[in-house]
């Protein structure tokens, strides 16, 4: 999923809150145009209303994180990771996936030797990012789907 165009613009306008009406005179956009836009926003869990007094339209924190990253990956990645086995390397690689925006859904970790095999299924990220985060940690990783 790409943010841009008229979407990236309403997006950059929702860090705050503001009322439709406001944000319809800032993009210069008829207000029914612009609610049917917010809405299809709201479904997809990138923006959150609020009615009444002091209400408003505002990203939530996965609309601020798809606004920054500019781009995310529906799909998931299966990893085969291989590493020196020590206490804490486990946390220390779901600690570095999650600070690059990645969701561990599934995690199986097998012993070979001194070695541990871990395999990962990850969404949110993409194969240059995991290989990124995870070089000076981990001996080798496979994509395997």
């Amino acid at each position: 999923m790409k943010v841009e165009g008229l979407t990236k613009k309403i997006m950059e306008h929702l860090k705050e809150p503001i009322t439709i009406r406001e944000l319809a005179k800032k993009l210069n956009i008829h207000p029914k145009n612009l609610d049917v836009k917010i809405r299809v926003l709201r479904d997809l869990g990138l923006v959150e209303t609020k009615k009444g007094r002091n209400g408003g339209v505002r990203l939530t924190k996965e609309g601020i994180y798809l606004l920054e990253k500019g781009e995310i990956t529906l799909g998931a990645l299966k990893l085969q990771i291989v590493a020196k086995d020590r206490i804490g390397l486990l946390a220390d690689i779901t600690s570095r996936i999650s600070k690059i925006g990645g969701n561990i859904t599934s995690t199986v970790l097998e012993r070979d030797g001194e070695d541990v095999v871990i395999y990962l299924i990850v969404e949110n990220v993409d194969k240059d990012e995991i290989k990124n985060a995870l070089e000076d940690v981990v001996k080798k990783i496979s994509i395997i789907w």
